[in-house]
């Protein structure tokens, strides 16, 4: 159902950026129980397509805190004095910074978000988004020169929970993040190759794009699509 609502004709372009969004924020529900994965799939299908034209920050923090990536990878299970790096990896290396070599970020820089995301969890019961204070690391997270030596001082009690929202301002401060995005929508939409002519005529001036609208994904959509570019035979 859900893959054919972006292949109807009558359907805009929100329909098949909700499937682009899914590949790029990809889970597995498989890993769930079996009563439980259809309310993963439908809670994260609702995240996707509320945020799929909207805000990309806005969609990045809630995939962060949806269900069924916390289970996916292992948020669930990111605890004070055991904390679980999968997301913390997967958030830098595929959602945002990317693995470009303008992205340095460390494996201390892993470890760190890592600490800033314990205590994010799933209800038990009602298999939604919580947040278990008693399971957050509220020591300071200390990031490298990639991220300007940045600091997040570390809360105890609910306070803990904001701590996320300064991880996600650090980490799309970095130019990387709109320049790994405007690529993965450039291969997506126009072609798969990219070259260094393409990288500086299209690519960073789509990034500059993305960061002016403070990370809404219509303008660069907007700019791509009525570029001279987009309709040029040589990409078809």
């Amino acid at each position: 159902w859900w893959l054919g609502q972006a292949v109807q004709p009558s359907r805009s372009i929100h329909e098949k950026l909700v499937v682009f969004w899914h590949n790029h924020f990809a889970i597995d529900t498989t890993v769930a129980a079996d009563r439980i994965r259809a309310r993963f799939w439908y809670d994260h299908y609702i995240s996707l397509r509320q945020n799929a034209l909207g805000n990309f920050k806005s969609m990045v923090k809630a995939i962060t805190l949806d269900p069924a990536m916390l289970h996916f990878l292992n948020g669930d299970s990111n605890v004070e004095g055991s904390p679980n790096e999968n997301y913390a990896r997967e958030l830098q290396e595929l959602y945002t910074a990317g693995k470009g070599v303008n992205s340095r970020y460390t494996e201390d820089d892993v470890r760190a978000a890592a600490l800033v995301l314990t205590g994010h969890t799933v209800n038990p019961v009602t298999f939604t988004y919580s947040f278990d204070a008693g399971k957050h690391d509220a020591s300071n997270k200390e990031f490298s020169s990639f991220y300007g030596n940045k600091i997040i001082t570390g809360y105890s009690g609910a306070a803990g929970a904001t701590e996320v929202d300064e991880l996600l301002d650090m980490i799309f401060a970095q130019e990387e993040l709109s320049k790994h995005i405007c690529r993965k929508i450039y291969r997506h939409f126009i072609y798969y190759k990219l070259d260094s002519e393409i990288e500086q005529t299209i690519i960073i001036p789509l990034a500059q794009i993305f960061r002016i609208n403070n990370f809404d994904i219509q303008p660069v959509l907007a700019a791509l699509f009525k570029s001279q570019h987009f309709y040029d035979m040589v990409y078809s």
